[in-house]
């Protein structure tokens, strides 16, 4: 083939034909027309940027070139657009109205289980899935700005089939919806806010002078409850399919009933205002522990505070916690810095092999005493101090009678040679306690 330059200044290109064989020129001819197809619906994709319409305009003009309604969802799943003109009859459709919010959840996780995820944002291409209740196929495809995946282009097929020209269109679409997306905030806080900037500032310590705290503290509506707590959730290092952070978060947020959080260093910090120093209700507490057990997530609580200015401290205080809980109490997933302030102290000490030597030597003897006899009064003894020295609290945890417990206290303090009516004895022993806990020791198994 060659080029050739008309009288007009127009460039033309001839293709030489296959002669007598129509069914080449006709193969020809087709690859042509749907090459031109093609360009002419690129071209339309690309001016929806041009025009300056918006996401939703980039959306609807999506819909007139592909066939098929789409909707773009950013990281934590909330929807940006969506074609509100189209009829779907599929549950996960923005436009339905039916589904409950926990009916919602369930359905992302079950997605993010399943791998969806995982393909679509690993992928750098569009990939196809037909959920189990669906009753038709999607196609969806990442959105990245700079190498960074910010969210995705999902398509339904309910009005016509997919072809491999809407697999390309859709590749086109989403560069497109990424550059859109460069002048438009996302509102999950893909892109900070003012209270995100805020936070991080002092957490990074780029924001430290007390005068400027408090004022833009107030101007954010901060010091409206007399407490501030902080609450820092991380997932675990060997989570297989970690959902969304960003949707994690949405989800925490509501369970605590609040919109105060950001996404810092991998992990999610909430601040709580409240007006006492019991930041999480019983309720909370339990809607907070069955998520962070069911995403494989912990979480550490920071001790109340009343100055923003001393954030950063109180931040480093809910890390700690997690890293302490994580180590010493693996099977739970809820831990306050208040719990484990004692053995942030020990871990401060220096030398931790010289640890051991401030054990109690009256619980060095009661724990002689239980393996040389096979006995457990080591947990016996730790439950009665956790219990403040309660012998009725203590004989209910053991399930025996009162008398039985008393007589088991008596052989205890008989064995150690002290009475556990002296508070420096049970402070020791408590002492003891929370050191053998963090050293580890064999012991704790038993209790």
């Amino acid at each position: 083939m060659k080029n050739s330059k008309d009288s007009k200044n127009t460039y033309r290109i001839r293709v030489k034909s296959f002669g007598d064989d129509p069914e080449e020129n006709h193969k020809l001819r087709a690859r042509c027309l749907q090459k031109r197809c093609f360009e002419a619906k690129k071209a339309k994709l690309i001016e929806s940027l041009l025009s300056g319409g918006g996401l939703q305009q980039i959306i609807d003009i999506g819909y007139q070139v592909l066939g098929n309604p789409m909707f773009i969802s950013d990281m934590g799943y909330n929807v940006l657009a969506f074609n509100k003109n189209a009829v779907v009859g599929d549950p996960s459709w923005p436009a339905a109205k039916s589904e409950e919010e926990f009916a919602a959840y369930e359905r992302i996780k079950k997605l993010n289980d399943s791998g969806v995820f995982e393909r679509l944002y690993s992928s750098e291409s569009p990939c196809i899935e037909h959920f189990d209740y669906a009753p038709t196929r999607w196609m969806a495809t990442k959105i990245a700005i700079n190498g960074d995946n910010i969210g995705h282009v999902a398509v339904v097929e309910s009005n016509k089939v997919f072809t491999q020209m809407d697999f390309e269109l859709l590749q086109w679409l989403s560069r497109i919806v990424a550059n859109e997306l460069q002048k438009e905030p996302i509102r999950s806080g893909q892109l900070a806010g003012e209270f995100e900037h805020f936070l991080v500032g002092m957490l990074e310590e780029k924001i430290i002078k007390a005068e400027t705290i408090k004022k833009q503290g107030n101007k954010l509506g901060l010091k409206a409850k007399k407490y501030c707590c902080l609450v820092t959730v991380s997932p675990e290092l060997n989570t297989a399919k970690r959902m969304s952070l960003s949707y994690q978060r949405s989800i925490i947020n509501r369970i605590l009933g609040t919109e105060k959080s950001i996404l810092y260093q991998n992990k999610i910090t909430v601040l709580l205002l409240c007006d006492r120093k019991e930041a999480l209700s019983a309720t909370a507490k339990s809607k907070l522990t069955e998520f962070l057990t069911s995403n494989q997530m912990n979480a550490g609580v920071s001790a109340c505070f009343s100055e923003l200015a001393g954030l950063k401290d109180h931040y480093n205080q809910s890390i700690k916690a997690l890293e302490l809980g994580v180590s010493i109490n693996p099977k739970q997933k809820l831990f306050y810095y208040d719990a484990y302030a004692f053995y942030y102290l020990l871990e401060m000490a220096g030398d931790q092999n010289r640890l051991k030597d401030f054990c109690s030597g009256a619980l060095t003897d009661l724990m002689d005493y239980d393996q040389k006899y096979q006995t457990n009064y080591c947990h016996n003894l730790i439950i009665h101090l956790q219990n403040d020295g309660n012998v009725t609290k203590t004989a209910q945890y053991f399930q025996i009678h009162r008398n039985s417990m008393k007589y088991r206290i008596k052989k205890i303090e008989e064995i150690m040679a002290v009475s556990l009516a002296d508070s420096e004895i049970k402070f020791s022993l408590m002492m003891s306690f929370k050191l053998l806990t963090y050293l580890g020791d064999d012991i704790l198994l038993k209790v």
